[in-house]
């Protein structure tokens, strides 16, 4: 097989753009209800005079948000693009710790593998808040804490498909299979435990202006795009290939024939 990563660069700018749509749909919306409700409590909380300074402020953000619809596709388009090479090396070494699986077991393994590893487990210690949530002077620091904690979580993946693919290729028994497997499985718990606890959380409170609806919304919406991205990815690079590798075997099918042909009549 062909190296993927050209076929996986272009579905993550397709995923990306798809899922910019879906954001816009239903993420902004509640990204905008969060920054009008910031704007009231800003305003609540000003000076009697200030307060319309404090609310056309807001006004003018609310319309750069608006203006930023394009711009949050684009950059999915790009995030896109940076997971397609994720995917890649993910997908290689399942394929590798699972040679006699097909293609879409191994798309939608690789797929799982990442959604879990770079998205919902950073989720999970990480969770993503609407604009005006979090201090400015813990920006840098949040993000990265959150870099290095996905780093380690890809790395931490890696390493189990490593271990599969030498237990697979060590030829053992399928008892001893099933307990390296399980011994596996169990480490990499203790490791995924030992990461979340050993590395800084999010330091920034919830506001009080916030309602938890609106938080609830946001985080769900903002999985479920990255798993649509993820998943698009997944099964539209093992969906083109088997669309390639069906017209291959098609165009090399008449040319066996002619020759078979040619060979009889000799």
């Amino acid at each position: 097989m062909r190296s993927i990563l050209p076929l996986a660069l272009i579905m993550g700018a397709l995923a990306g753009l798809l899922v910019g749509g879906f954001m816009n749909v239903f993420n902004v919306p509640v990204m905008e209800w969060a920054i009008e409700l910031e704007g009231a409590a800003a305003a609540a909380e000003a000076p009697a005079g200030e307060a319309e300074e404090e609310a056309t402020g807001f006004l003018s953000t609310l319309e750069t948000l608006g203006a930023q619809r394009i711009g949050l596709v684009l950059g999915l388009a790009v995030l896109g693009v940076v997971y397609g090479a994720i995917f890649t090396g993910l997908f290689h070494l399942v394929r590798r710790a699972f040679p006699g699986w097909n293609i879409w077991a191994w798309a939608l393994i690789g797929g799982v593998l990442c959604f879990w590893s770079v998205s919902l487990f950073t989720q999970l210690k990480y969770p993503l808040n609407p604009p005006g949530i979090g201090e400015d002077g813990s920006l840098l620091a949040r993000q990265g804490f959150q870099f290095l904690f996905i780093l380690l979580s890809v790395v931490a993946v890696i390493a189990v498909t490593l271990v599969l693919r030498f237990t697979h290729e060590a030829g053992r028994e399928s008892s001893q299979r099933f307990l390296a497997y399980a011994g596996t499985a169990a480490a990499y718990v203790v490791v995924a435990v030992a990461l979340f606890a050993a590395i800084p959380g999010n330091p920034d409170p919830i506001p009080e202006w916030v309602p938890e609806g609106l938080i609830i919304m946001f985080r769900t919406f903002s999985i479920l795009g990255h798993l649509l991205l993820w998943m698009i990815i997944a099964l539209g690079v093992s969906s083109y290939t088997r669309y390639q590798e069906r017209g291959l075997r098609a165009t090399a099918s008449p040319a066996a024939g002619q020759e078979m042909a040619s060979a009889s009549r000799q």
